[in-house]
Order: structure tokens, then sequence, then C-alpha cells
């Protein structure tokens, strides 16, 4: 038996039950190597990161006894009789409580682990030990589902009452060890496990799959929106995140600058929401990210400084900051540079248009204006949706002409807007309003031409090959020049002169010859190619200094 330290002392108990068979459809399933490493290996590593705890394991194999020692793990070796499929749970952990007990061993916790779940985490060993109290003697782990199909919620402890008959428990239990060493546990309690942690090769192809999600690299992607820098950072960091296969990712977002969180959660992302910046360098410490993408405007030389120090590939984007020159990569497809750093990429080819748009494409183009739309992003702070109708009015410009107003998540002035809609649908017009917007293309597609801020989506609508007429809200998106420099619409800013200005561009583009020459221009650029290029210079760049 392997030498126990005396001098430690630990409340709670690790007992990893490991024997050689393994499954009958597997020979020697826990000594079989994944990633270079035998099964056992894993659960042991995650084990000896939690602290307060003891590991030791429970074996019949003279091999899995001796790669324990090599990772300096306890080992105990369990009697024949105990060895069996049948063999309960409880009497294993009662056999080793015992025998540590006469070693000089006490402990109050015990959780009893198996090798066949190699991607147990940290946070769900740690929840089998706290879950535990004078009521809760033993908490049973189970594959997560829905809490009504395993039985009823318990008002105190907010646990489930399992149903054995119904649920089939896995090998992953933890017990009170003084209730359990004097045979007074009481009812079953169960703690759900998400699907992927309690994975378990049963096959040789499942120990392929298995190699396949832990060479899977984990991904933070910082990303922040509010009413006043709008939702562009969100879309596109889900552009990106779509097309990223088979990583760990988890996505972060300040308290106060979360607006967009629910678009994550519907694409089924990992969401953490931080107050501050201790909070942020913890949840980073824990989760150990090998990569971070960072689109939060401009960096600081400081904050990207420390994820270097960590050993983090950091990739930014939309960032003119002094933190750009520090990190691995950054992307500004919004904006152009002559002294760019090499590993800086600017200009719309870099540009990331979402999915729908790299579905659908303009069939054709119409002689006379028949339908143009007007979308100013998720907030348009100054509701300068307003002002542009307002011109239209005044002027009488787009008379019987389709109109599509399209409101992002965060606008706030529907009141103000609507009334002046009401008016202007009552003579001459055909406005139509549309919000919440899940598929922005489906509406712009059969445009004539665009209204739109000069932000993200002049790549969107460009993709479409529909001609722009591009308005700059802020000082920021002053510097995008993508429609001034390829000629695919008209630029303007809000100026004394905006009402002449946007009244001559709207006559200009109901000339057919100053839009076909627009749809040109935007056909030689392919706008869709963008998001391909990025995620290959990011892996591309990330597996080249992981060699090095």
């Amino acid at each position: 038996m392997a030498r126990f330290n005396k001098e430690m002392r630990f409340s709670n108990l690790i007992l990893i039950i490991a024997r050689e068979s393994g499954r009958r459809n597997v020979s020697k399933q826990n000594l079989r190597l994944v990633n270079g490493k035998p099964l056992l290996y894993y659960v042991l590593k995650t084990s000896l990161e939690i602290k307060n705890a003891y590991t030791v394991i429970s074996t019949d194999s003279e091999d899995i006894k001796q790669i324990g020692e090599f990772y300096g793990v306890p080992v105990l070796d369990r009697p024949k009789k105990l060895t069996y499929d049948n063999t309960k749970l409880e009497e294993i952990a009662t056999d080793v409580l015992e025998r540590l007990e006469k070693d000089g061993l006490k402990f109050k916790k015990c959780l009893i682990l198996h090798p066949h779940f190699p991607l147990i985490k940290k946070e769900t060993i740690k929840k089998f030990f706290s879950e535990l109290n004078d009521n809760v003697s033993s908490l049973h782990g189970f594959e997560k589902e829905s809490d009504e199909i395993f039985g009823h919620i318990d008002k105190k402890s907010r646990l489930i009452h399992l149903s054995k008959k119904i649920v089939k428990v896995k090998k992953i239990v933890s017990f009170n060890c003084k209730k359990l060493l004097e045979k007074d546990l009481n009812q079953t309690y169960g703690l759900g496990i998400s699907t992927e942690e309690i994975f378990s090769p049963n096959t040789y192809h499942d120990f392929a799959a298995l190699e396949s999600v832990m060479k899977r690299k984990r991904i933070i992607v910082k990303v922040e929106a509010d009413t006043s820098i709008g939702l562009g950072h969100v879309y596109n960091m889900l552009t990106v995140l779509n097309e990223i296969r088979n990583e760990d990712i988890l996505v972060l977002m300040k308290k106060n600058r979360s607006l967009g969180l629910t678009k994550f959660k519907e694409h089924l992302y990992n969401v953490k929401l931080y107050s501050n910046d201790n909070e942020f360098w913890n949840i980073l410490d824990d989760f150990k990210p090998d990569i971070i993408f960072n689109d939060v405007l401009n960096t600081s030389a400081s904050y990207v400084r420390k994820l270097k120090s960590m050993d983090i590939f950091i990739v930014n984007f939309e960032d003119l900051g002094q933190g750009r020159k520090f990190a691995d990569l950054v992307f500004n497809p919004i904006f152009q540079s002559k002294e760019k750093m090499n590993h800086e990429c600017y200009g719309s080819e870099y540009a990331c248009v979402r999915e729908e748009f790299r579905i659908f494409q303009k069939k054709g183009i119409r002689k006379k204006i028949s339908k143009i739309a007007i979308t100013l992003g998720g907030v348009d702070k100054n509701n300068n949706t307003l002002k542009i109708i307002k011109i239209i009015k005044k002027f009488r410009l787009l008379e019987n002409i389709e109109i599509e107003i399209i409101l992002g998540l965060g606008f706030q002035h529907k009141k103000k807007l609507f009334s002046v809609i009401k008016d202007m649908n009552s003579c001459n017009y055909k406005i139509n309003v549309i919000e919440k917007v899940d598929l922005l293309s489906k509406y712009l597609v059969d445009c004539d031409f665009v209204i739109t801020s000069n932000g993200r989506t002049v790549f969107e609508v460009g993709s479409l090959n529909i001609p722009i007429i591009s308005i700059a809200v802020n000082k920021r998106e002053q510097q995008h020049d993508f429609v001034r420099k390829f000629h695919t619409g008209n630029y303007l800013e809000i100026t004394d002169n905006f009402e002449n200005e946007l009244k001559n561009s709207i006559n200009n583009m109901m000339n057919f010859s100053v839009r076909k020459r627009k749809i040109k221009n935007l056909q030689k650029i392919d706008l869709k190619k963008g998001i391909e290029r990025v995620i290959s210079k990011i892996l591309s760049k990330y597996e080249t200094r992981k060699s090095i």
C-alpha cells in the first residue's frame, strides 16, 4: 500500500474507484491512452487540483496501482469480495474509510469518482461536497435534462429527490462519512451533471471522440454592448463564434454593458457576467483560456500586457487603443491605416458578415425604385431615424415607395417616430416599421438601396450588392471609409447641411445608372469570404505560436 501522509489533514476525501478490466467492449479501459495519457490520469489530475481534499485510489489492478503511485496518489488494494459488478459504492467507500481511519486519517465527506468520466469539472466536484449537510447525507450524480422527470425538488435544499425507478444514477456519489459508517443515510438526493461532463468512452470510437474533445481550445470572448455603443460587437462575435467548431467557449460581459446577452444565449453559448476587474481576472484564472477575443473597442496597454503574461493568445477586434500593439492579432475592417503593424489586419477584406448575408443574394436590378430600407443599428441613441423620416416628409421624397424602417433592440424613441409615420402614411407614404428582427437580410435583400449608419452594417448591406447611403452617427464612424473608398454608395455626416445632402443623395439613388454603377463596384469586392480569412488567420497564427 502506498504511504499516506499523516501530517496532512483534510476534511474531504476523493475516492477513485478503478479496475483493470474496464468495460466489456473496451479492454483495459482505464489504462487506455487518451492523447498520450491513460484515461485514469484525467480524473486524478482534476482531483489533485481540489483544495482541502485528499485523493485515494481503490483498485484490484497492479498496473493501476503503479500508475497511481507514479502520479503521487496513495493506493488501497481492494478486497476481492468488493470487485464484482454488483458491488455497491457504499460498500467500497465504507471499506476505504475504515482502513484509512486505522491509519489515522478521518474525513467528514467522501466523494466517489470513476475514471470513466474524464471531463468532470472542478466546480462539479466542489458542489458534491458543498451540498452535503445534516439533512443531505448522500448525493448521487445523474445526467441533467429536466427536473420533472427525475422526481421532486426539496424546498429546503433545492436538490432533487431521485426516483431510482426512473433514473440511472451515475458512478459519482458523495457521502457524509459519519452517516455512511453508521449506516444512517437518508433518502437519495440527486445532483444534475451536464451530458458533456459524464461523457464516457464505452467504445473504441468514443476514445477517438474523447481525444478530439480534449484537444479543444479554450476560448474566452470578452464583449461589451450598451445603449451608447450599440450591438455591433455582439453580432460580430456571434459571426466569428458560429464559424468555430468544437472549441470550449465562454462569453464574458460586464453587467452594466451586457446588452445583447440574450443573443448569445439564443445561440446556446455559455455566458458569465462580471461586475468588476477582480471578478474578470478570477474567471480567467479559473477557466485558463488558450485564446481570448476582445471586442470592446479600444484596449489599454496594461490590460493586454497582463493577458500576455498569462500566456494567452490575444485577438482584438476594432481596436485603435494602445493595447493593440501587444496583441497577437488585431482585426480592424472598419478602418484603414498606412502605418499598420505586422499583426494588424485592416480593411473590408476582414469584414465578418453574418451567416444570413452569406446565404442570400440580390436578384437583378430594377430600373425604377420600388422599395428601400432604413436601419441605423441596435440603439440609434440620437434618434437619427426620426431625422431622416422628417427630411423625407419635408421634401416629399420617396412617395408611393415602400419604406421599411428596421428598429434595433435598444431603440427607445418609438412614440415620437410612430406619430410622424402615422401622419405620413395617411398621405402618400407606405412606411412599415419592423421590430425585433431575427433575420435582417430578409428585409433588405429586395431593396433598391439602403440608408444605414456607417458601421459594420455597411458590409452586410454591401454583401447583398445593394447600394448604400451611409451616415456616420459618431466620430468613430467618420473613420470608416469603405463607402467612400470603393464608391459603393453615398457617405454623409450629421452636419448643418445634412438635410440637403440627404435629399441630394436620395435623388441621386433614384437614377438607375448611378445604382447600376454602385452595384458593379460592390460585385468586385467579395465581402462574403471575410469571415473565412479571419478564422484562417487566427487558427494559423495560433498554431504557429503554439509550435514555437
